[in-house]
Order: C-alpha cells, then structure tokens, then sequence
C-alpha cells in the first residue's frame, strides 16, 4: 500500500466502469483524498437465452473444471445455479474451480465456491498455460462467459487436446443515457485529471462518444494487457498500468504517478 492519505487531494478521477463494480475503486480514491466521478461505459446484462447455459448445468457432472475470467460471469452463472438448480452447487464445488484474478476469487468465495487453482498471471493466457501444465488433453471444461469474452481459453485448451463449452451468462452493452456534452465539457475545462478504464470494451465505448484529442493531455489508467492496447489503437499512451490487475494496485499507481509527477 502506497503511504499518503492527502495524495489525491485535489484531483477528480473518471471512472468509466460499471456502478456496482466501481465501490471499491471509488474507496480506494477518497481514502488518499481524492474526488471521483462516474460516468459507466458498458452495462451489464442478462444474456439473451440462458437454453445453453442452463443445458450445461444440468450435465454438470459432465465437465473436469469450471473457469471463470470475471465477476461478471461469477455472478451470472451461480446466481443462475442457485436460481434454477440448486442442487446443482453441490457438483460443482467437486469440479476444479480456476478463477482469474483476486476479485473473480473473491466473489466465488462469496457464493461459497472454493477456488483450486489461480495463475499467478491474472490473464487467459496464464490459465491457458496453468491447465495445459497439469495436463489437459481428455477433459471437459465448461467456461461461463460474456458475449464480449474473448476466444483465448477456447482455442487454446482445444489446441490442448481439451473440450471447452462457453456458455453465455451475462451481455456487455453501451450505456444508453450516457450525458455525453457534460463528459465533453468536464475533458475540455480539465476538470478531470485521471481517466481510468477496466476493459476494451468501455474503450471503444468512450472513444465512440469522445475525440481522443479531448484527452491527449489527460493521463490514462488502465487494468490489464488488452485494455491498455485497445486505448493505444486510438493514439492515446496510457501512462499507468499496475503489474496485478487489481482495483487496489491501480490506485496506488496513480497515486505513485501524480507524487512523481
């Protein structure tokens, strides 16, 4: 933890998550004294059909292992079990659950799902190589996802000689009442100091509404590798990037970044 209580004093930071999953990051900030304000570049969402979902939890015994890459797809997979088949938790904490990242551990825990395996890496990639090191050729993994998730852990453990069924759990949308001449003016009177993003996907959703000129002077934070490379297609250099993909240590780098700078 980066020592400083007053660090942030005086500095506004954009969040561009969704609500309920920007709590945390929003304590972290006025804990070091700073200001926040949201403006939510995706939605989450139920998924359009839960039919293949719901086929893969009854067959649950089916799978080897269960992965999950986000909170997201946590909370709508096991919402949907507790929901509709109950009994079905029961088999699943015998699978080998693999979470990517602390906070997807952390809401697992949550619903009372035991974590056996985490990559040190909080990356698809990193499960990827975790799985095919302990041996995957044979197995059957179910992977709870979004329509936005991409295909790494698929074509990988495939390659792998594995099974992956991906089933869709949540959808990730564009905000629909975003107010965008506010965000405008607030970037163009540089009133916001920091803008953070979590995920390709709020990228393209705010560079959809916003010139990345209006930003070039604005330092960016980022969580994880493709969120960085996807605000590096629009021409903008994110200048922090914490090596654990968490909310926390995003928000000892800014502050590391703004007592350096």
């Amino acid at each position: 933890m980066v020592d400083g209580k007053a660090a942030l004093e005086g500095y506004t930071i954009l969040i561009t998550r969704a609500p309920d999953q920007s709590q945390e990051v929003i304590d972290y900030i006025r804990k070091f004294g700073g200001t926040t304000i949201c403006f939510p570049m995706i939605e989450i969402t139920e998924p359009d059909s839960w039919e293949k979902c719901d086929g893969a939890i009854i067959n649950i015994k089916k799978y080897d292992g269960v992965i999950f890459t986000s909170a997201n797809a946590v909370h709508g997979f096991v919402s949907r079990v507790e929901n509709k088949f109950p009994h079905a938790k029961e088999i699943i904490k015998r699978r080998t659950i693999y979470s990517v990242g602390k906070k997807t551990k952390e809401v697992l825990s949550d619903y009372g799902l035991p974590v056996d395996a985490m990559p040190a890496e909080y990356t698809a990639d990193a499960v990827v190589d975790m799985i095919t090191q302990s041996g995957a050729e044979g197995k059957a993994f179910l992977l709870p996802a979004g329509n936005l998730t991409r295909d790494v852990i698929e074509n990988g453990l495939t390659q792998a000689g594995a099974v992956v069924e991906r089933v869709r759990v949540y959808t990730t949308k564009k905000p629909e009442n975003v107010n965008t001449v506010r965000l405008q003016q607030l970037l163009t009177e540089r009133a916001i100091n920091i803008i953070t993003f979590f995920s390709p996907s709020s990228v393209h959703h705010f560079f959809d509404l916003i010139d990345p000129a209006l930003i070039e002077n604005i330092p960016a934070a980022v969580i994880g590798n493709t969120t960085y490379n996807a605000v590096v297609a629009y021409g903008i250099n994110p200048k922090i990037k914490p090596g654990e993909a968490t909310g926390e240590e995003l928000v000892n780098n800014i502050v590391t970044y703004i007592t350096e700078h």
